[in-house]
């Protein structure tokens, strides 16, 4: 006999920035106005979820957010690879950046390095891209629920409005964003140092031994020690402040619209087109010093082993200025306002992508990882 699952559909009721559940599941006689899921073998199944998900549950939520963020990161990133070495290798090079020029590009990589090499350096990406996206989220929903908190209590209702319920306003967005940015780019930046020098540096196919992740790690303490390791840092935290906090407020803002103003739970495709508006604005807005650091992280390499030493009159600066303001004179110099923003249309192209896919994955598997009480105190609270 067939056994049948019933699925009760729950009414849309917007909570903060946070998703109801579209729906409940239990096993409960067939009646004419549910809609009937057939399965085989629903019992195990759903054993199955309910005892994994009770065995997250018992995980601090914190801990339960920076594995959701570092799922979210790692989809991104290993979907637009490709699109970021290349991007790289024009930022710190001077070879003028042409979109009909990205064929060569990505001919000469795989005639000389082989197909795989226009993933270079994801490994490292993704042993920096885990604990960074994984903080990052975890301490940007540790400060939404900090301000959610007071407002709960009115202790300082910043927004009187009626959509102050669906979540942070955005000064709150952006200084959550701004701190979870910060905090990530610390805790990660070697790892990030070194992702960027492996996206320069050429692979040799047929060299007994390939430049890694660990070797360019050594090579950056050895050098400078341990601020070897963290070369470009103030830079990079001088562009991920406003990066950050523009990416952040403008995703949260735009699904707390949606939601206000439809009264509904958001669809995938919101979520995505929410996430990839935020990152096509924090990217443009700030890619001057994305630039900038990405000279400065990359400088002391030998121009003539980059993948782009034989599209082009490329070279790569050898001696490393002084300070953020000689790398940004120099950069001038050499290439003039263009300079800053080279490589910023394949940021256009790559950059909501990334930002689609990061917060729309974390949405979900943050919502997976949900206890029972926490989703009863978003559907009653």
């Amino acid at each position: 006999m067939t056994k049948y699952t019933r699925v009760r559909r729950r009414e849309s009721i917007p909570q903060e920035l946070e998703d109801p559940d579209d729906c409940t599941v239990g096993e409960a006689p067939a009646q004419d106005d549910d809609v009937l899921v057939m399965s085989s073998q629903p019992a195990l199944s759903f054993s199955f979820n309910n005892s994994f998900q009770s065995n997250i549950g018992t995980l601090p939520k914190e801990i339960r957010n920076i594995i959701g963020g570092g799922i979210a990161g790692m989809v991104a990133k290993s979907v637009v690879a490709p699109a970021d070495r290349i991007k790289i290798l024009f930022q710190v090079s001077s070879v003028e950046f042409r979109l009909r020029n990205l064929p060569l590009v990505v001919g000469t990589i795989r005639k000389e390095e082989g197909w795989t090499a226009l993933w270079k350096g994801n490994t490292a990406t993704m042993i920096r891209v885990i604990p960074y996206s994984g903080i990052q989220f975890m301490v940007f929903e540790k400060c939404k629920a900090y301000f959610l908190q007071q407002h709960s209590k009115g202790i300082y209702p910043i927004d009187q409005g009626s959509s102050g319920k669906h979540g942070l306003t955005p000064l709150e967005s952006l200084l959550s964003g701004m701190l979870a940015g910060s905090v990530s780019v610390v805790c990660t930046y070697p790892l990030d140092l070194a992702r960027a020098q492996l996206a320069v540096l050429k692979r040799k196919q047929n060299a007994a031994h390939s430049i890694g992740f660990l070797d360019i790690f050594r090579q950056n303490y050895t050098r400078g020690g341990v601020t070897g390791l963290f070369r470009g840092l103030s830079i990079t935290l001088a562009g991920m402040l406003p990066y950050a906090g523009i990416a952040f407020a403008l995703n949260e803002q735009a699904k707390r619209e949606i939601q206000h103003v439809t009264g509904r739970d958001l669809s995938t495709m919101e979520r995505i087109q929410c996430g990839a508006l935020a990152g096509l604005v924090a990217q443009t807005v700030t890619y001057p010093l994305e630039v900038t650091r990405r000279r400065m992280q990359t400088i002391g390499l030998v121009g003539t082993d980059t993948a782009l030493a034989e599209i082009g009159n490329a070279t790569i600066p050898t001696v490393a200025p002084p300070s953020i303001r000689e790398t940004i004179r120099s950069l001038y110099v050499e290439q003039g306002l263009r300079g800053f923003f080279k490589g910023v249309t394949m940021n256009w192209m790559k950059g909501p992508v990334a930002f689609g896919i990061s917060f729309t994955t974390f949405d979900f598997v943050k919502k997976f990882l949900e206890t029972d009480d926490e989703r009863q105190s978003k559907r009653f609270g």
